[in-house]
């Protein structure tokens, strides 16, 4: 029997984690390219608040998005991706659990896609699995980042 001043230990709970990858059309109602500043801005925001981090590419009229965090809020999140008019034709390539996160510390870092290959573009924005793209992203952000340093 413990006294009123001990407490008992209890086990931490360990945090789910899950990696969520999608493509999606982008929609911009003004001519000419999309700017990302705004849709950055808002993703910091929101995904800061979510404790949700990832990375966003937007290549020749394709949103790619690696997007890693609780399960729950991962599900939240898609809903208001799916419902915003800047989105079309929404596809998850995939969705698992990890251990860690790859983006810890960004709420969201846009990578380039200017330096691609013509095949890791394809596989990026056409045919490559949620670990090919997820791999692709993952690469453009660490040089991304590399070059901040």
């Amino acid at each position: 029997m413990t006294s009123p001043t001990e407490t008992t230990r209890q086990p931490l709970r360990e945090r789910v984690l899950e990696r969520l990858v999608y493509r999606s059309d982008a929609v911009d109602g003004s001519e000419g390219p999309m700017d990302l500043s705004e849709v950055m801005a808002i993703s910091v925001r929101n995904n800061g608040r979510r404790r949700i981090t990832g990375a966003l590419a937007l290549h020749d009229g394709v949103f790619v998005q690696v997007l890693e965090g609780d399960p729950e809020a991962l599900t939240a999140l898609m809903g208001d991706i799916e419902a915003d008019a800047r989105h079309r034709n929404v596809r998850v390539l995939a969705r698992w659990p990890i251990q860690a996160q790859l983006f810890i510390g960004w709420a969201m870092v846009a990578v380039s896609t200017r330096k691609l290959s013509p095949h890791l573009t394809k596989l990026l924005t056409q045919t490559g699995s949620g670990a090919q793209v997820t791999t692709v992203i993952a690469d453009l952000a660490n040089a991304r980042l590399g070059s901040m340093a």
